[in-house]
């Protein structure tokens, strides 16, 4: 059976150095630790499972809608362009089966 995608935030920042996107939570959705993921955009195709979520540089569990939360993005370096990072206006997806 294939994973439903079903879009549950957006990205609306990156930060490099320490590889986490910040990602603003849709209200009705969900993000939990554990989450199977696909961030999404023309230059972007990211899937990972959710293991680091921070709100105001304090670990949780999950988030709400509405919440804007720190997610660390597993990243390999490549000499790629563009590179294969989140951007702002980026979709993220949760993958359930």
């Amino acid at each position: 059976m294939e994973a439903k995608e079903i879009e549950v935030g957006v990205v609306t920042d990156f930060f490099r150095k320490v590889g986490v996107a910040a990602i603003k939570v849709y209200p009705g959705r969900r993000l939990k630790l554990g989450d199977r993921i696909i961030i999404r955009g023309p230059h972007t195709q990211i899937e990972q499972t959710v293991d680091s979520l921070e709100i105001n540089h304090q670990p949780v569990t999950e988030a709400g809608g509405g919440a804007e939360v720190g997610l660390l993005v597993h990243i390999e370096a490549t000499e790629e362009w563009p590179p294969n990072v989140p951007r702002k206006g980026n979709k993220v997806y949760k993958l359930e089966e």
